[in-house]
């Protein structure tokens, strides 16, 4: 049985997208964006999907996220389009199940409207009500728009991951960021 789909929640003003827990209703749409961050965000790395062979994998994606306790997809939804999403992956041994490693994307068109920061307030709210005491992520180091966003969000670069990417051709290193929610 799929877990149930939370409602969808209005963060800032009425202008603003709704932020809720991704569904096996939005695969097709769900698809649809994953391939578009896949093209458009290169210094976020994303997969893309094959429409019809990906659908029956998000689906069991989604639903053993959401019978975990410490996993989350949480979707951006404005006029009937998902224009952004947020991921948070936690380890399955009983020792590491309170952090999680968290990911989120924005559509090119719809940056810099907020959803960026609305997607990691309902991450954090998430976390927080799931119990878990840590979020943390590599982001490449020169990626200053997203390095910006999560110290906005209360992040705190932790260490370097040297060369850990690469980048047209070339090592890049990630910072590791994390933020504690104590």
């Amino acid at each position: 049985m799929a877990p149930a789909a939370q409602p969808a929640v209005q963060l800032a003003g009425s202008s603003s997208p709704s932020i809720r827990l991704a569904s096996e209703h939005d695969v097709p749409r769900l698809i649809q964006l994953i391939n578009r961050l896949a093209l458009e965000a290169e210094l976020l790395f994303v997969m893309p999907m094959d429409p019809e062979t990906g659908a029956d994998e998000l689906r069991q994606f989604l639903w053993a996220t959401g019978g975990s306790g410490n996993n989350a997809m949480l979707v951006a939804e404005a006029a009937g389009a998902l224009v952004g999403l947020a991921t948070a992956t936690g380890g399955a041994h009983p020792a590491k199940r309170g952090a999680v490693e968290i990911g989120i994307g924005v559509l090119e068109e719809h940056q810099g409207r907020g959803i960026g920061t609305d997607l990691m307030a309902a991450l954090e709210a998430w976390a927080r009500g799931a119990g878990i005491h840590r979020l943390q992520l590599p982001v490449v180091a020169t990626n200053a728009p997203a390095i910006a966003l999560y110290r906005k969000c209360g992040f705190t670069t932790e260490g370097v991951l040297r060369e850990s990417v690469m980048l047209d051709g070339h090592p890049a290193d990630q910072l590791m960021m994390a933020k504690l929610l104590g």
